[in-house]
């Protein structure tokens, strides 16, 4: 069986939001994307698609589970993100302001 090129697994990403309360945004998702696959992230407004990729690319780092890409644990140091950012990117939710219709994708 070969290596997934996209792993999250049981990926959380929680917010402190004062007094001790705290918003669980993603809580225990999990998937994997083959290689030369597409995975679509469905679901109301509000119930963290958005946010399930921001924390793949390091953008909101997860509090807890495990990104992985190509099998390897994803590494949110500053050095480790750069090299990610050179392999993956988001196109965020107002394509016009994401996408260059003169630059392929």
């Amino acid at each position: 069986m070969s290596t997934p090129l996209l792993e999250a697994r049981d990926l959380q990403v929680h917010f402190p939001v004062g007094g001790g309360a705290v918003v669980r945004a993603v809580d225990g998702v999990s998937f994997a994307v083959e290689r030369g696959k597409t995975l679509g992230l469905v679901g109301e407004s509000g119930s963290g698609k958005s946010t399930v990729g921001l924390s793949i690319l390091g953008l909101e780092p997860p509090t807890g589970g495990q990104v992985l890409l190509d099998g390897a644990e994803l590494d949110f140091s500053r050095a480790g993100l750069r090299e990610l950012r050179t392999k993956a990117t988001m196109v965020f939710q107002d394509p016009n302001a994401s996408l260059n219709p003169r630059r392929s994708v």
